[in-house]
């Protein structure tokens, strides 16, 4: 499952405020903008590879589906579609079904979408989780790990001498991205901050995920956890719990899941990525190309359970104020690679 960038989609205000427009060298729009029928039906289809109850990755799509559908009346549809073999079919099915956009939440489906867009050059797709736009496709780069780098900020805060354990469900780009910063974003306050990363192996495996937690408390000590794991993430949590160690939640406000044990989420407004999506389709403006989700426009964000808001130093709050401040003024390489 792969993921995650909201660049500008021209014509939507708040997107163009907070972002800008593409750099030079992205795609060229392969298609024309097209709009709406004044007074048609707008309908929303969704493809997700993983459960619709995962408390990650896929119910946030899935509940900002339902979200469209209530606020603005829009009509929707989903389908749980984990393999590539049915890709193509279900997208078919859907742009023959006149569906004003087509998500397909995963990098996994951008060569299937390409493929069907070209039959269905008056439908919208869009693949959430990638940057490789083009040929008829969007794509929604998010970058979650804008918000894991102040998680980590927080968790040095609470937690100063360490370690950390980084539990990803899968080692794939993103998700790795989303660990290193939260890394990175410790040691920016706590210089050789100890973190400890492991993968499940699995996005649903919870008795292996909690293993793997349990794990990283037992033998390196860990007394913080930061998980990227879907549905497996059920059993960081557990472990998390039988610790008492505290744990970040990822793509979601998780704080639920432990109220006294979870002090912020690095988070994914879905909701608002969608509609402004879909304000760009009644706009005329939507176009073939990488949209970017980061700090800058607020479609990603790291959430502090409120427990924890009197559990942060003055030195804490300084440090994420100046963080958020040189990353959205884009003076902060969170993974310092790029």
């Amino acid at each position: 499952m792969t993921r995650r960038r909201l660049a500008c989609i021209a014509g939507t205000a708040s997107l163009i405020a907070a972002v800008g427009c593409p750099r030079s060298d992205s795609p060229p729009a392969a298609t024309q903008p097209t709009t709406s029928a004044p007074g048609s039906v707008v309908r929303v289809a969704l493809l997700h590879p993983g459960r619709e109850n995962d408390g990650g990755w896929n119910q946030l799509a899935c509940t900002a589906l339902r979200t469209l559908r209530e606020r603005r009346g829009v009509e929707t549809s989903a389908t749980f579609a984990p393999n590539r073999s049915t890709f193509k079919s279900d997208l078919r099915d859907y742009a023959g079904q006149g569906y004003t956009l087509v998500v397909c939440h995963g990098s996994e489906y951008v060569k299937a979408a390409r493929e069907v867009a070209r039959d269905f050059p008056r439908a919208h797709f869009l693949v959430t989780g990638s940057a490789d736009a083009g040929e008829g496709v969007a794509t929604l780069d998010l970058r979650l790990w804008e918000a894991t780098y102040l998680c980590g900020i927080i968790a040095a805060g609470l937690v100063p001498e360490g370690p950390a354990g980084l539990i990803g469900g899968q080692d794939i780009v993103t998700v790795r991205h989303t660990m290193n910063a939260f890394a990175r974003g410790a040691r920016s306050v706590k210089p050789g901050y100890p973190t400890f990363a492991q993968y499940v192996g699995s996005w649903d495996d919870v008795a292996r995920a909690q293993q793997t937690a349990a794990s990283l408390i037992d033998t390196r000590g860990t007394k913080v956890l930061f998980q990227n794991a879907d549905a497996a993430s059920h059993g960081i949590f557990e472990a998390a719990r039988k610790a008492g160690v505290f744990v970040f939640g990822a793509n979601s406000d998780q704080k639920d899941a432990l109220p006294d044990l979870v002090p912020a989420s690095a988070v994914i407004d879905m909701e608002r990525a969608f509609e402004q999506v879909l304000d760009a389709i009644a706009a005329g403006t939507f176009r073939d190309q990488v949209l970017v989700g980061d700090l800058r426009s607020g479609i990603v964000d790291a959430v502090v359970n409120p427990r924890f808001e009197g559990r942060l130093s003055p030195a804490t709050r300084s440090a994420l104020a100046a963080a958020r401040r040189q990353i959205i003024a884009g003076q902060l390489d969170v993974l310092g690679d790029r």
